[in-house]
This record gives C-alpha cells, structure tokens and sequence, in this order.
C-alpha cells in the first residue's frame, strides 16, 4: 500500500514518516539545511502484514503543486496536523486535494502530543469538522510523538486496518 503525508508546514510529517519506518524521507542538502520538504521524499517499511511505502509531501503553500504530484498515486492518506497549531491553511489545501483525488481511505495523525496533549479534544473536533463532508470522515484519529515513540503502535495499527 503506498501512502501519502498530507498537512501544514513544520506539523512533523517527515518526522512521522521517519518514526514509522526508521528513513529520513528529506534527502536534499537544501531540505535539511532549510528544515523542511522540498521535493517529494520515498520510504517504506516491511511489517508482518505487508509492505508500506511512503510519500512525504511538503506543506508549504509554494510547494502545493509538488504535494499535488505525489499524491496522485497513493492508496490512503496519512493527514498530519500538529497539536500545538490546529488545522492550518495547507491543511485544508492538502485535505481538499485529497478529496479532489478520491481518496476516502486514510488516517489522521495528531503530531506533538508530547508538547500538546492538552489540546487532543479540540484539534481532533478541528479535524473531524476539516473532513465532514470528504471522503476521510470516517478516518481514525490518533494522537502521537514522532519524537517519544507514543502513538506510533496505535498508528501502525490504524495504517494496517486500511487494508492493502
């Protein structure tokens, strides 16, 4: 199953991407002396259930049209929103575009649970009022730390009930 990242810039995509399957998906010298997604970045993980390969796309709004190509071929969404911003504005761009493609199978993570937690009930309320009306309503939300490990178990799983 091959997944995309969708979301906001700095909301811990790549992050996330790397907590899940150990590869830094940033593979440009400008990437990571900038801190952030520039061109698309590949990774994948082989689990008991299968292989899963990654698209991390970036999130700022001058790199929309690069998040637009990588997300043509994917199977299911990995929307990333963090918990200390909220939905933000290319969050609602890469939800829409999302929804534009068809993709209706997907999971939402809640990023820097860690630093955020308290924010967990609102920003879940701010994703599932995002998605209502798309195709990932019913998307799992799941709050975790691409830096402390938690949520990741729950968010491997969430990943594998989407099927292959």
């Amino acid at each position: 199953m091959i997944i995309g990242t969708a979301g906001h810039i700095d909301h811990g995509k790549t992050a996330l991407v790397k907590a899940l399957t150990g590869i830094d998906a940033d593979r440009l010298a400008e990437e990571k002396r900038r801190g952030i997604t520039i061109d698309l970045g590949f990774a994948y993980t082989d689990t008991a259930e299968g292989v899963f390969g990654f698209v991390d796309v970036p999130g700022h709004e001058r790199f929309v049209h690069t998040m637009l190509s990588g997300a043509t071929g994917i199977d299911a969404a990995l929307l990333v929103v963090a918990l200390d911003d909220g939905v933000m504005p290319q969050t609602q761009e890469h939800a829409a575009i999302l929804d534009l493609l068809g993709i209706d199978r997907g999971v939402v993570a809640l990023t820097k649970a860690d630093i955020a937690a308290d924010n967990i009930d609102a920003v879940t309320d701010e994703a599932r009022e995002l998605l209502a009306a798309t195709g990932l309503h019913d998307a799992a939300i799941i709050p975790v730390s691409a830096h402390t490990g938690a949520g990741i178990e729950a968010l491997t799983a969430a990943l594998h009930a989407l099927g292959p």
